[in-house]
């Protein structure tokens, strides 16, 4: 069975290089979110299940790209991006002088944004939504199913389902690095 990772369109933040993390942002206008061509890939194609972050940029993005599908989605906020806490709304270049924000560059493992999410969590909050969603699908393989699963998420959950997806990869995978807008396709067998 394929897993179909898609990243929300493309946000204000996106375009400003802003940490967004959980704050919940909204597409850009129209054409703007950079999701036209997206949505003439999945025109007509079916899926077996239908998962999405329950942020809004990932609500309207799906409700772009298959309106008919929105309604039969499983908004689940364990797919939602990591918490970046305070620094959520800054750029690189607000924060790159900040030592805390140094050590957690290095190792985001051992350093936690202030009032953000701890690495432990948001891995333990993303593997749990991997727990379902290989259960979904290994259900829908022993009955026959072969259409893929469509997940709309986000860059940092998707990079770390990959990690989970595929034996000996890592959250810095340069395969699982998309931008807005853009699909990974992941076929895989439970």
């Amino acid at each position: 069975m394929e897993w179909w990772l898609i990243r929300h369109g493309a946000t204000a933040w996106n375009a400003e290089r802003r940490y967004q993390g959980q704050s919940d942002t909204e597409l850009l206008p129209g054409d703007a979110s950079g999701l036209a061509p997206l949505r003439e890939t999945l025109a007509g194609a079916g899926f077996s299940a239908i998962y999405c972050s329950d942020l809004s940029r990932c609500r309207h993005t799906l409700r772009f790209l298959r309106p008919d599908l929105a309604p039969h989605a499983v908004y689940d906020s364990r797919l939602r991006e990591m918490h970046f806490g305070a620094w959520e709304g800054q750029t690189y270049d607000m924060l790159k002088d900040l030592e805390v924000y140094r050590r957690w560059l290095d190792n985001p493992k051992a350093c936690t944004p202030p009032e953000g999410e701890p690495w432990e969590q948001f891995e333990g909050r993303v593997r749990s939504m991997y727990g379902e969603l290989a259960s979904v699908s290994a259900k829908l393989e022993r009955q026959g199913e072969s259409t893929p699963l469509l997940i709309v998420t986000h860059g940092g959950v998707i990079s770390m389902l990959y990690t989970l997806l595929v034996p000996g990869s890592d959250f810095w995978n340069p395969q699982a690095k998309i931008g807005p807008g853009e699909i990974l396709k992941v076929r895989t067998n439970f």
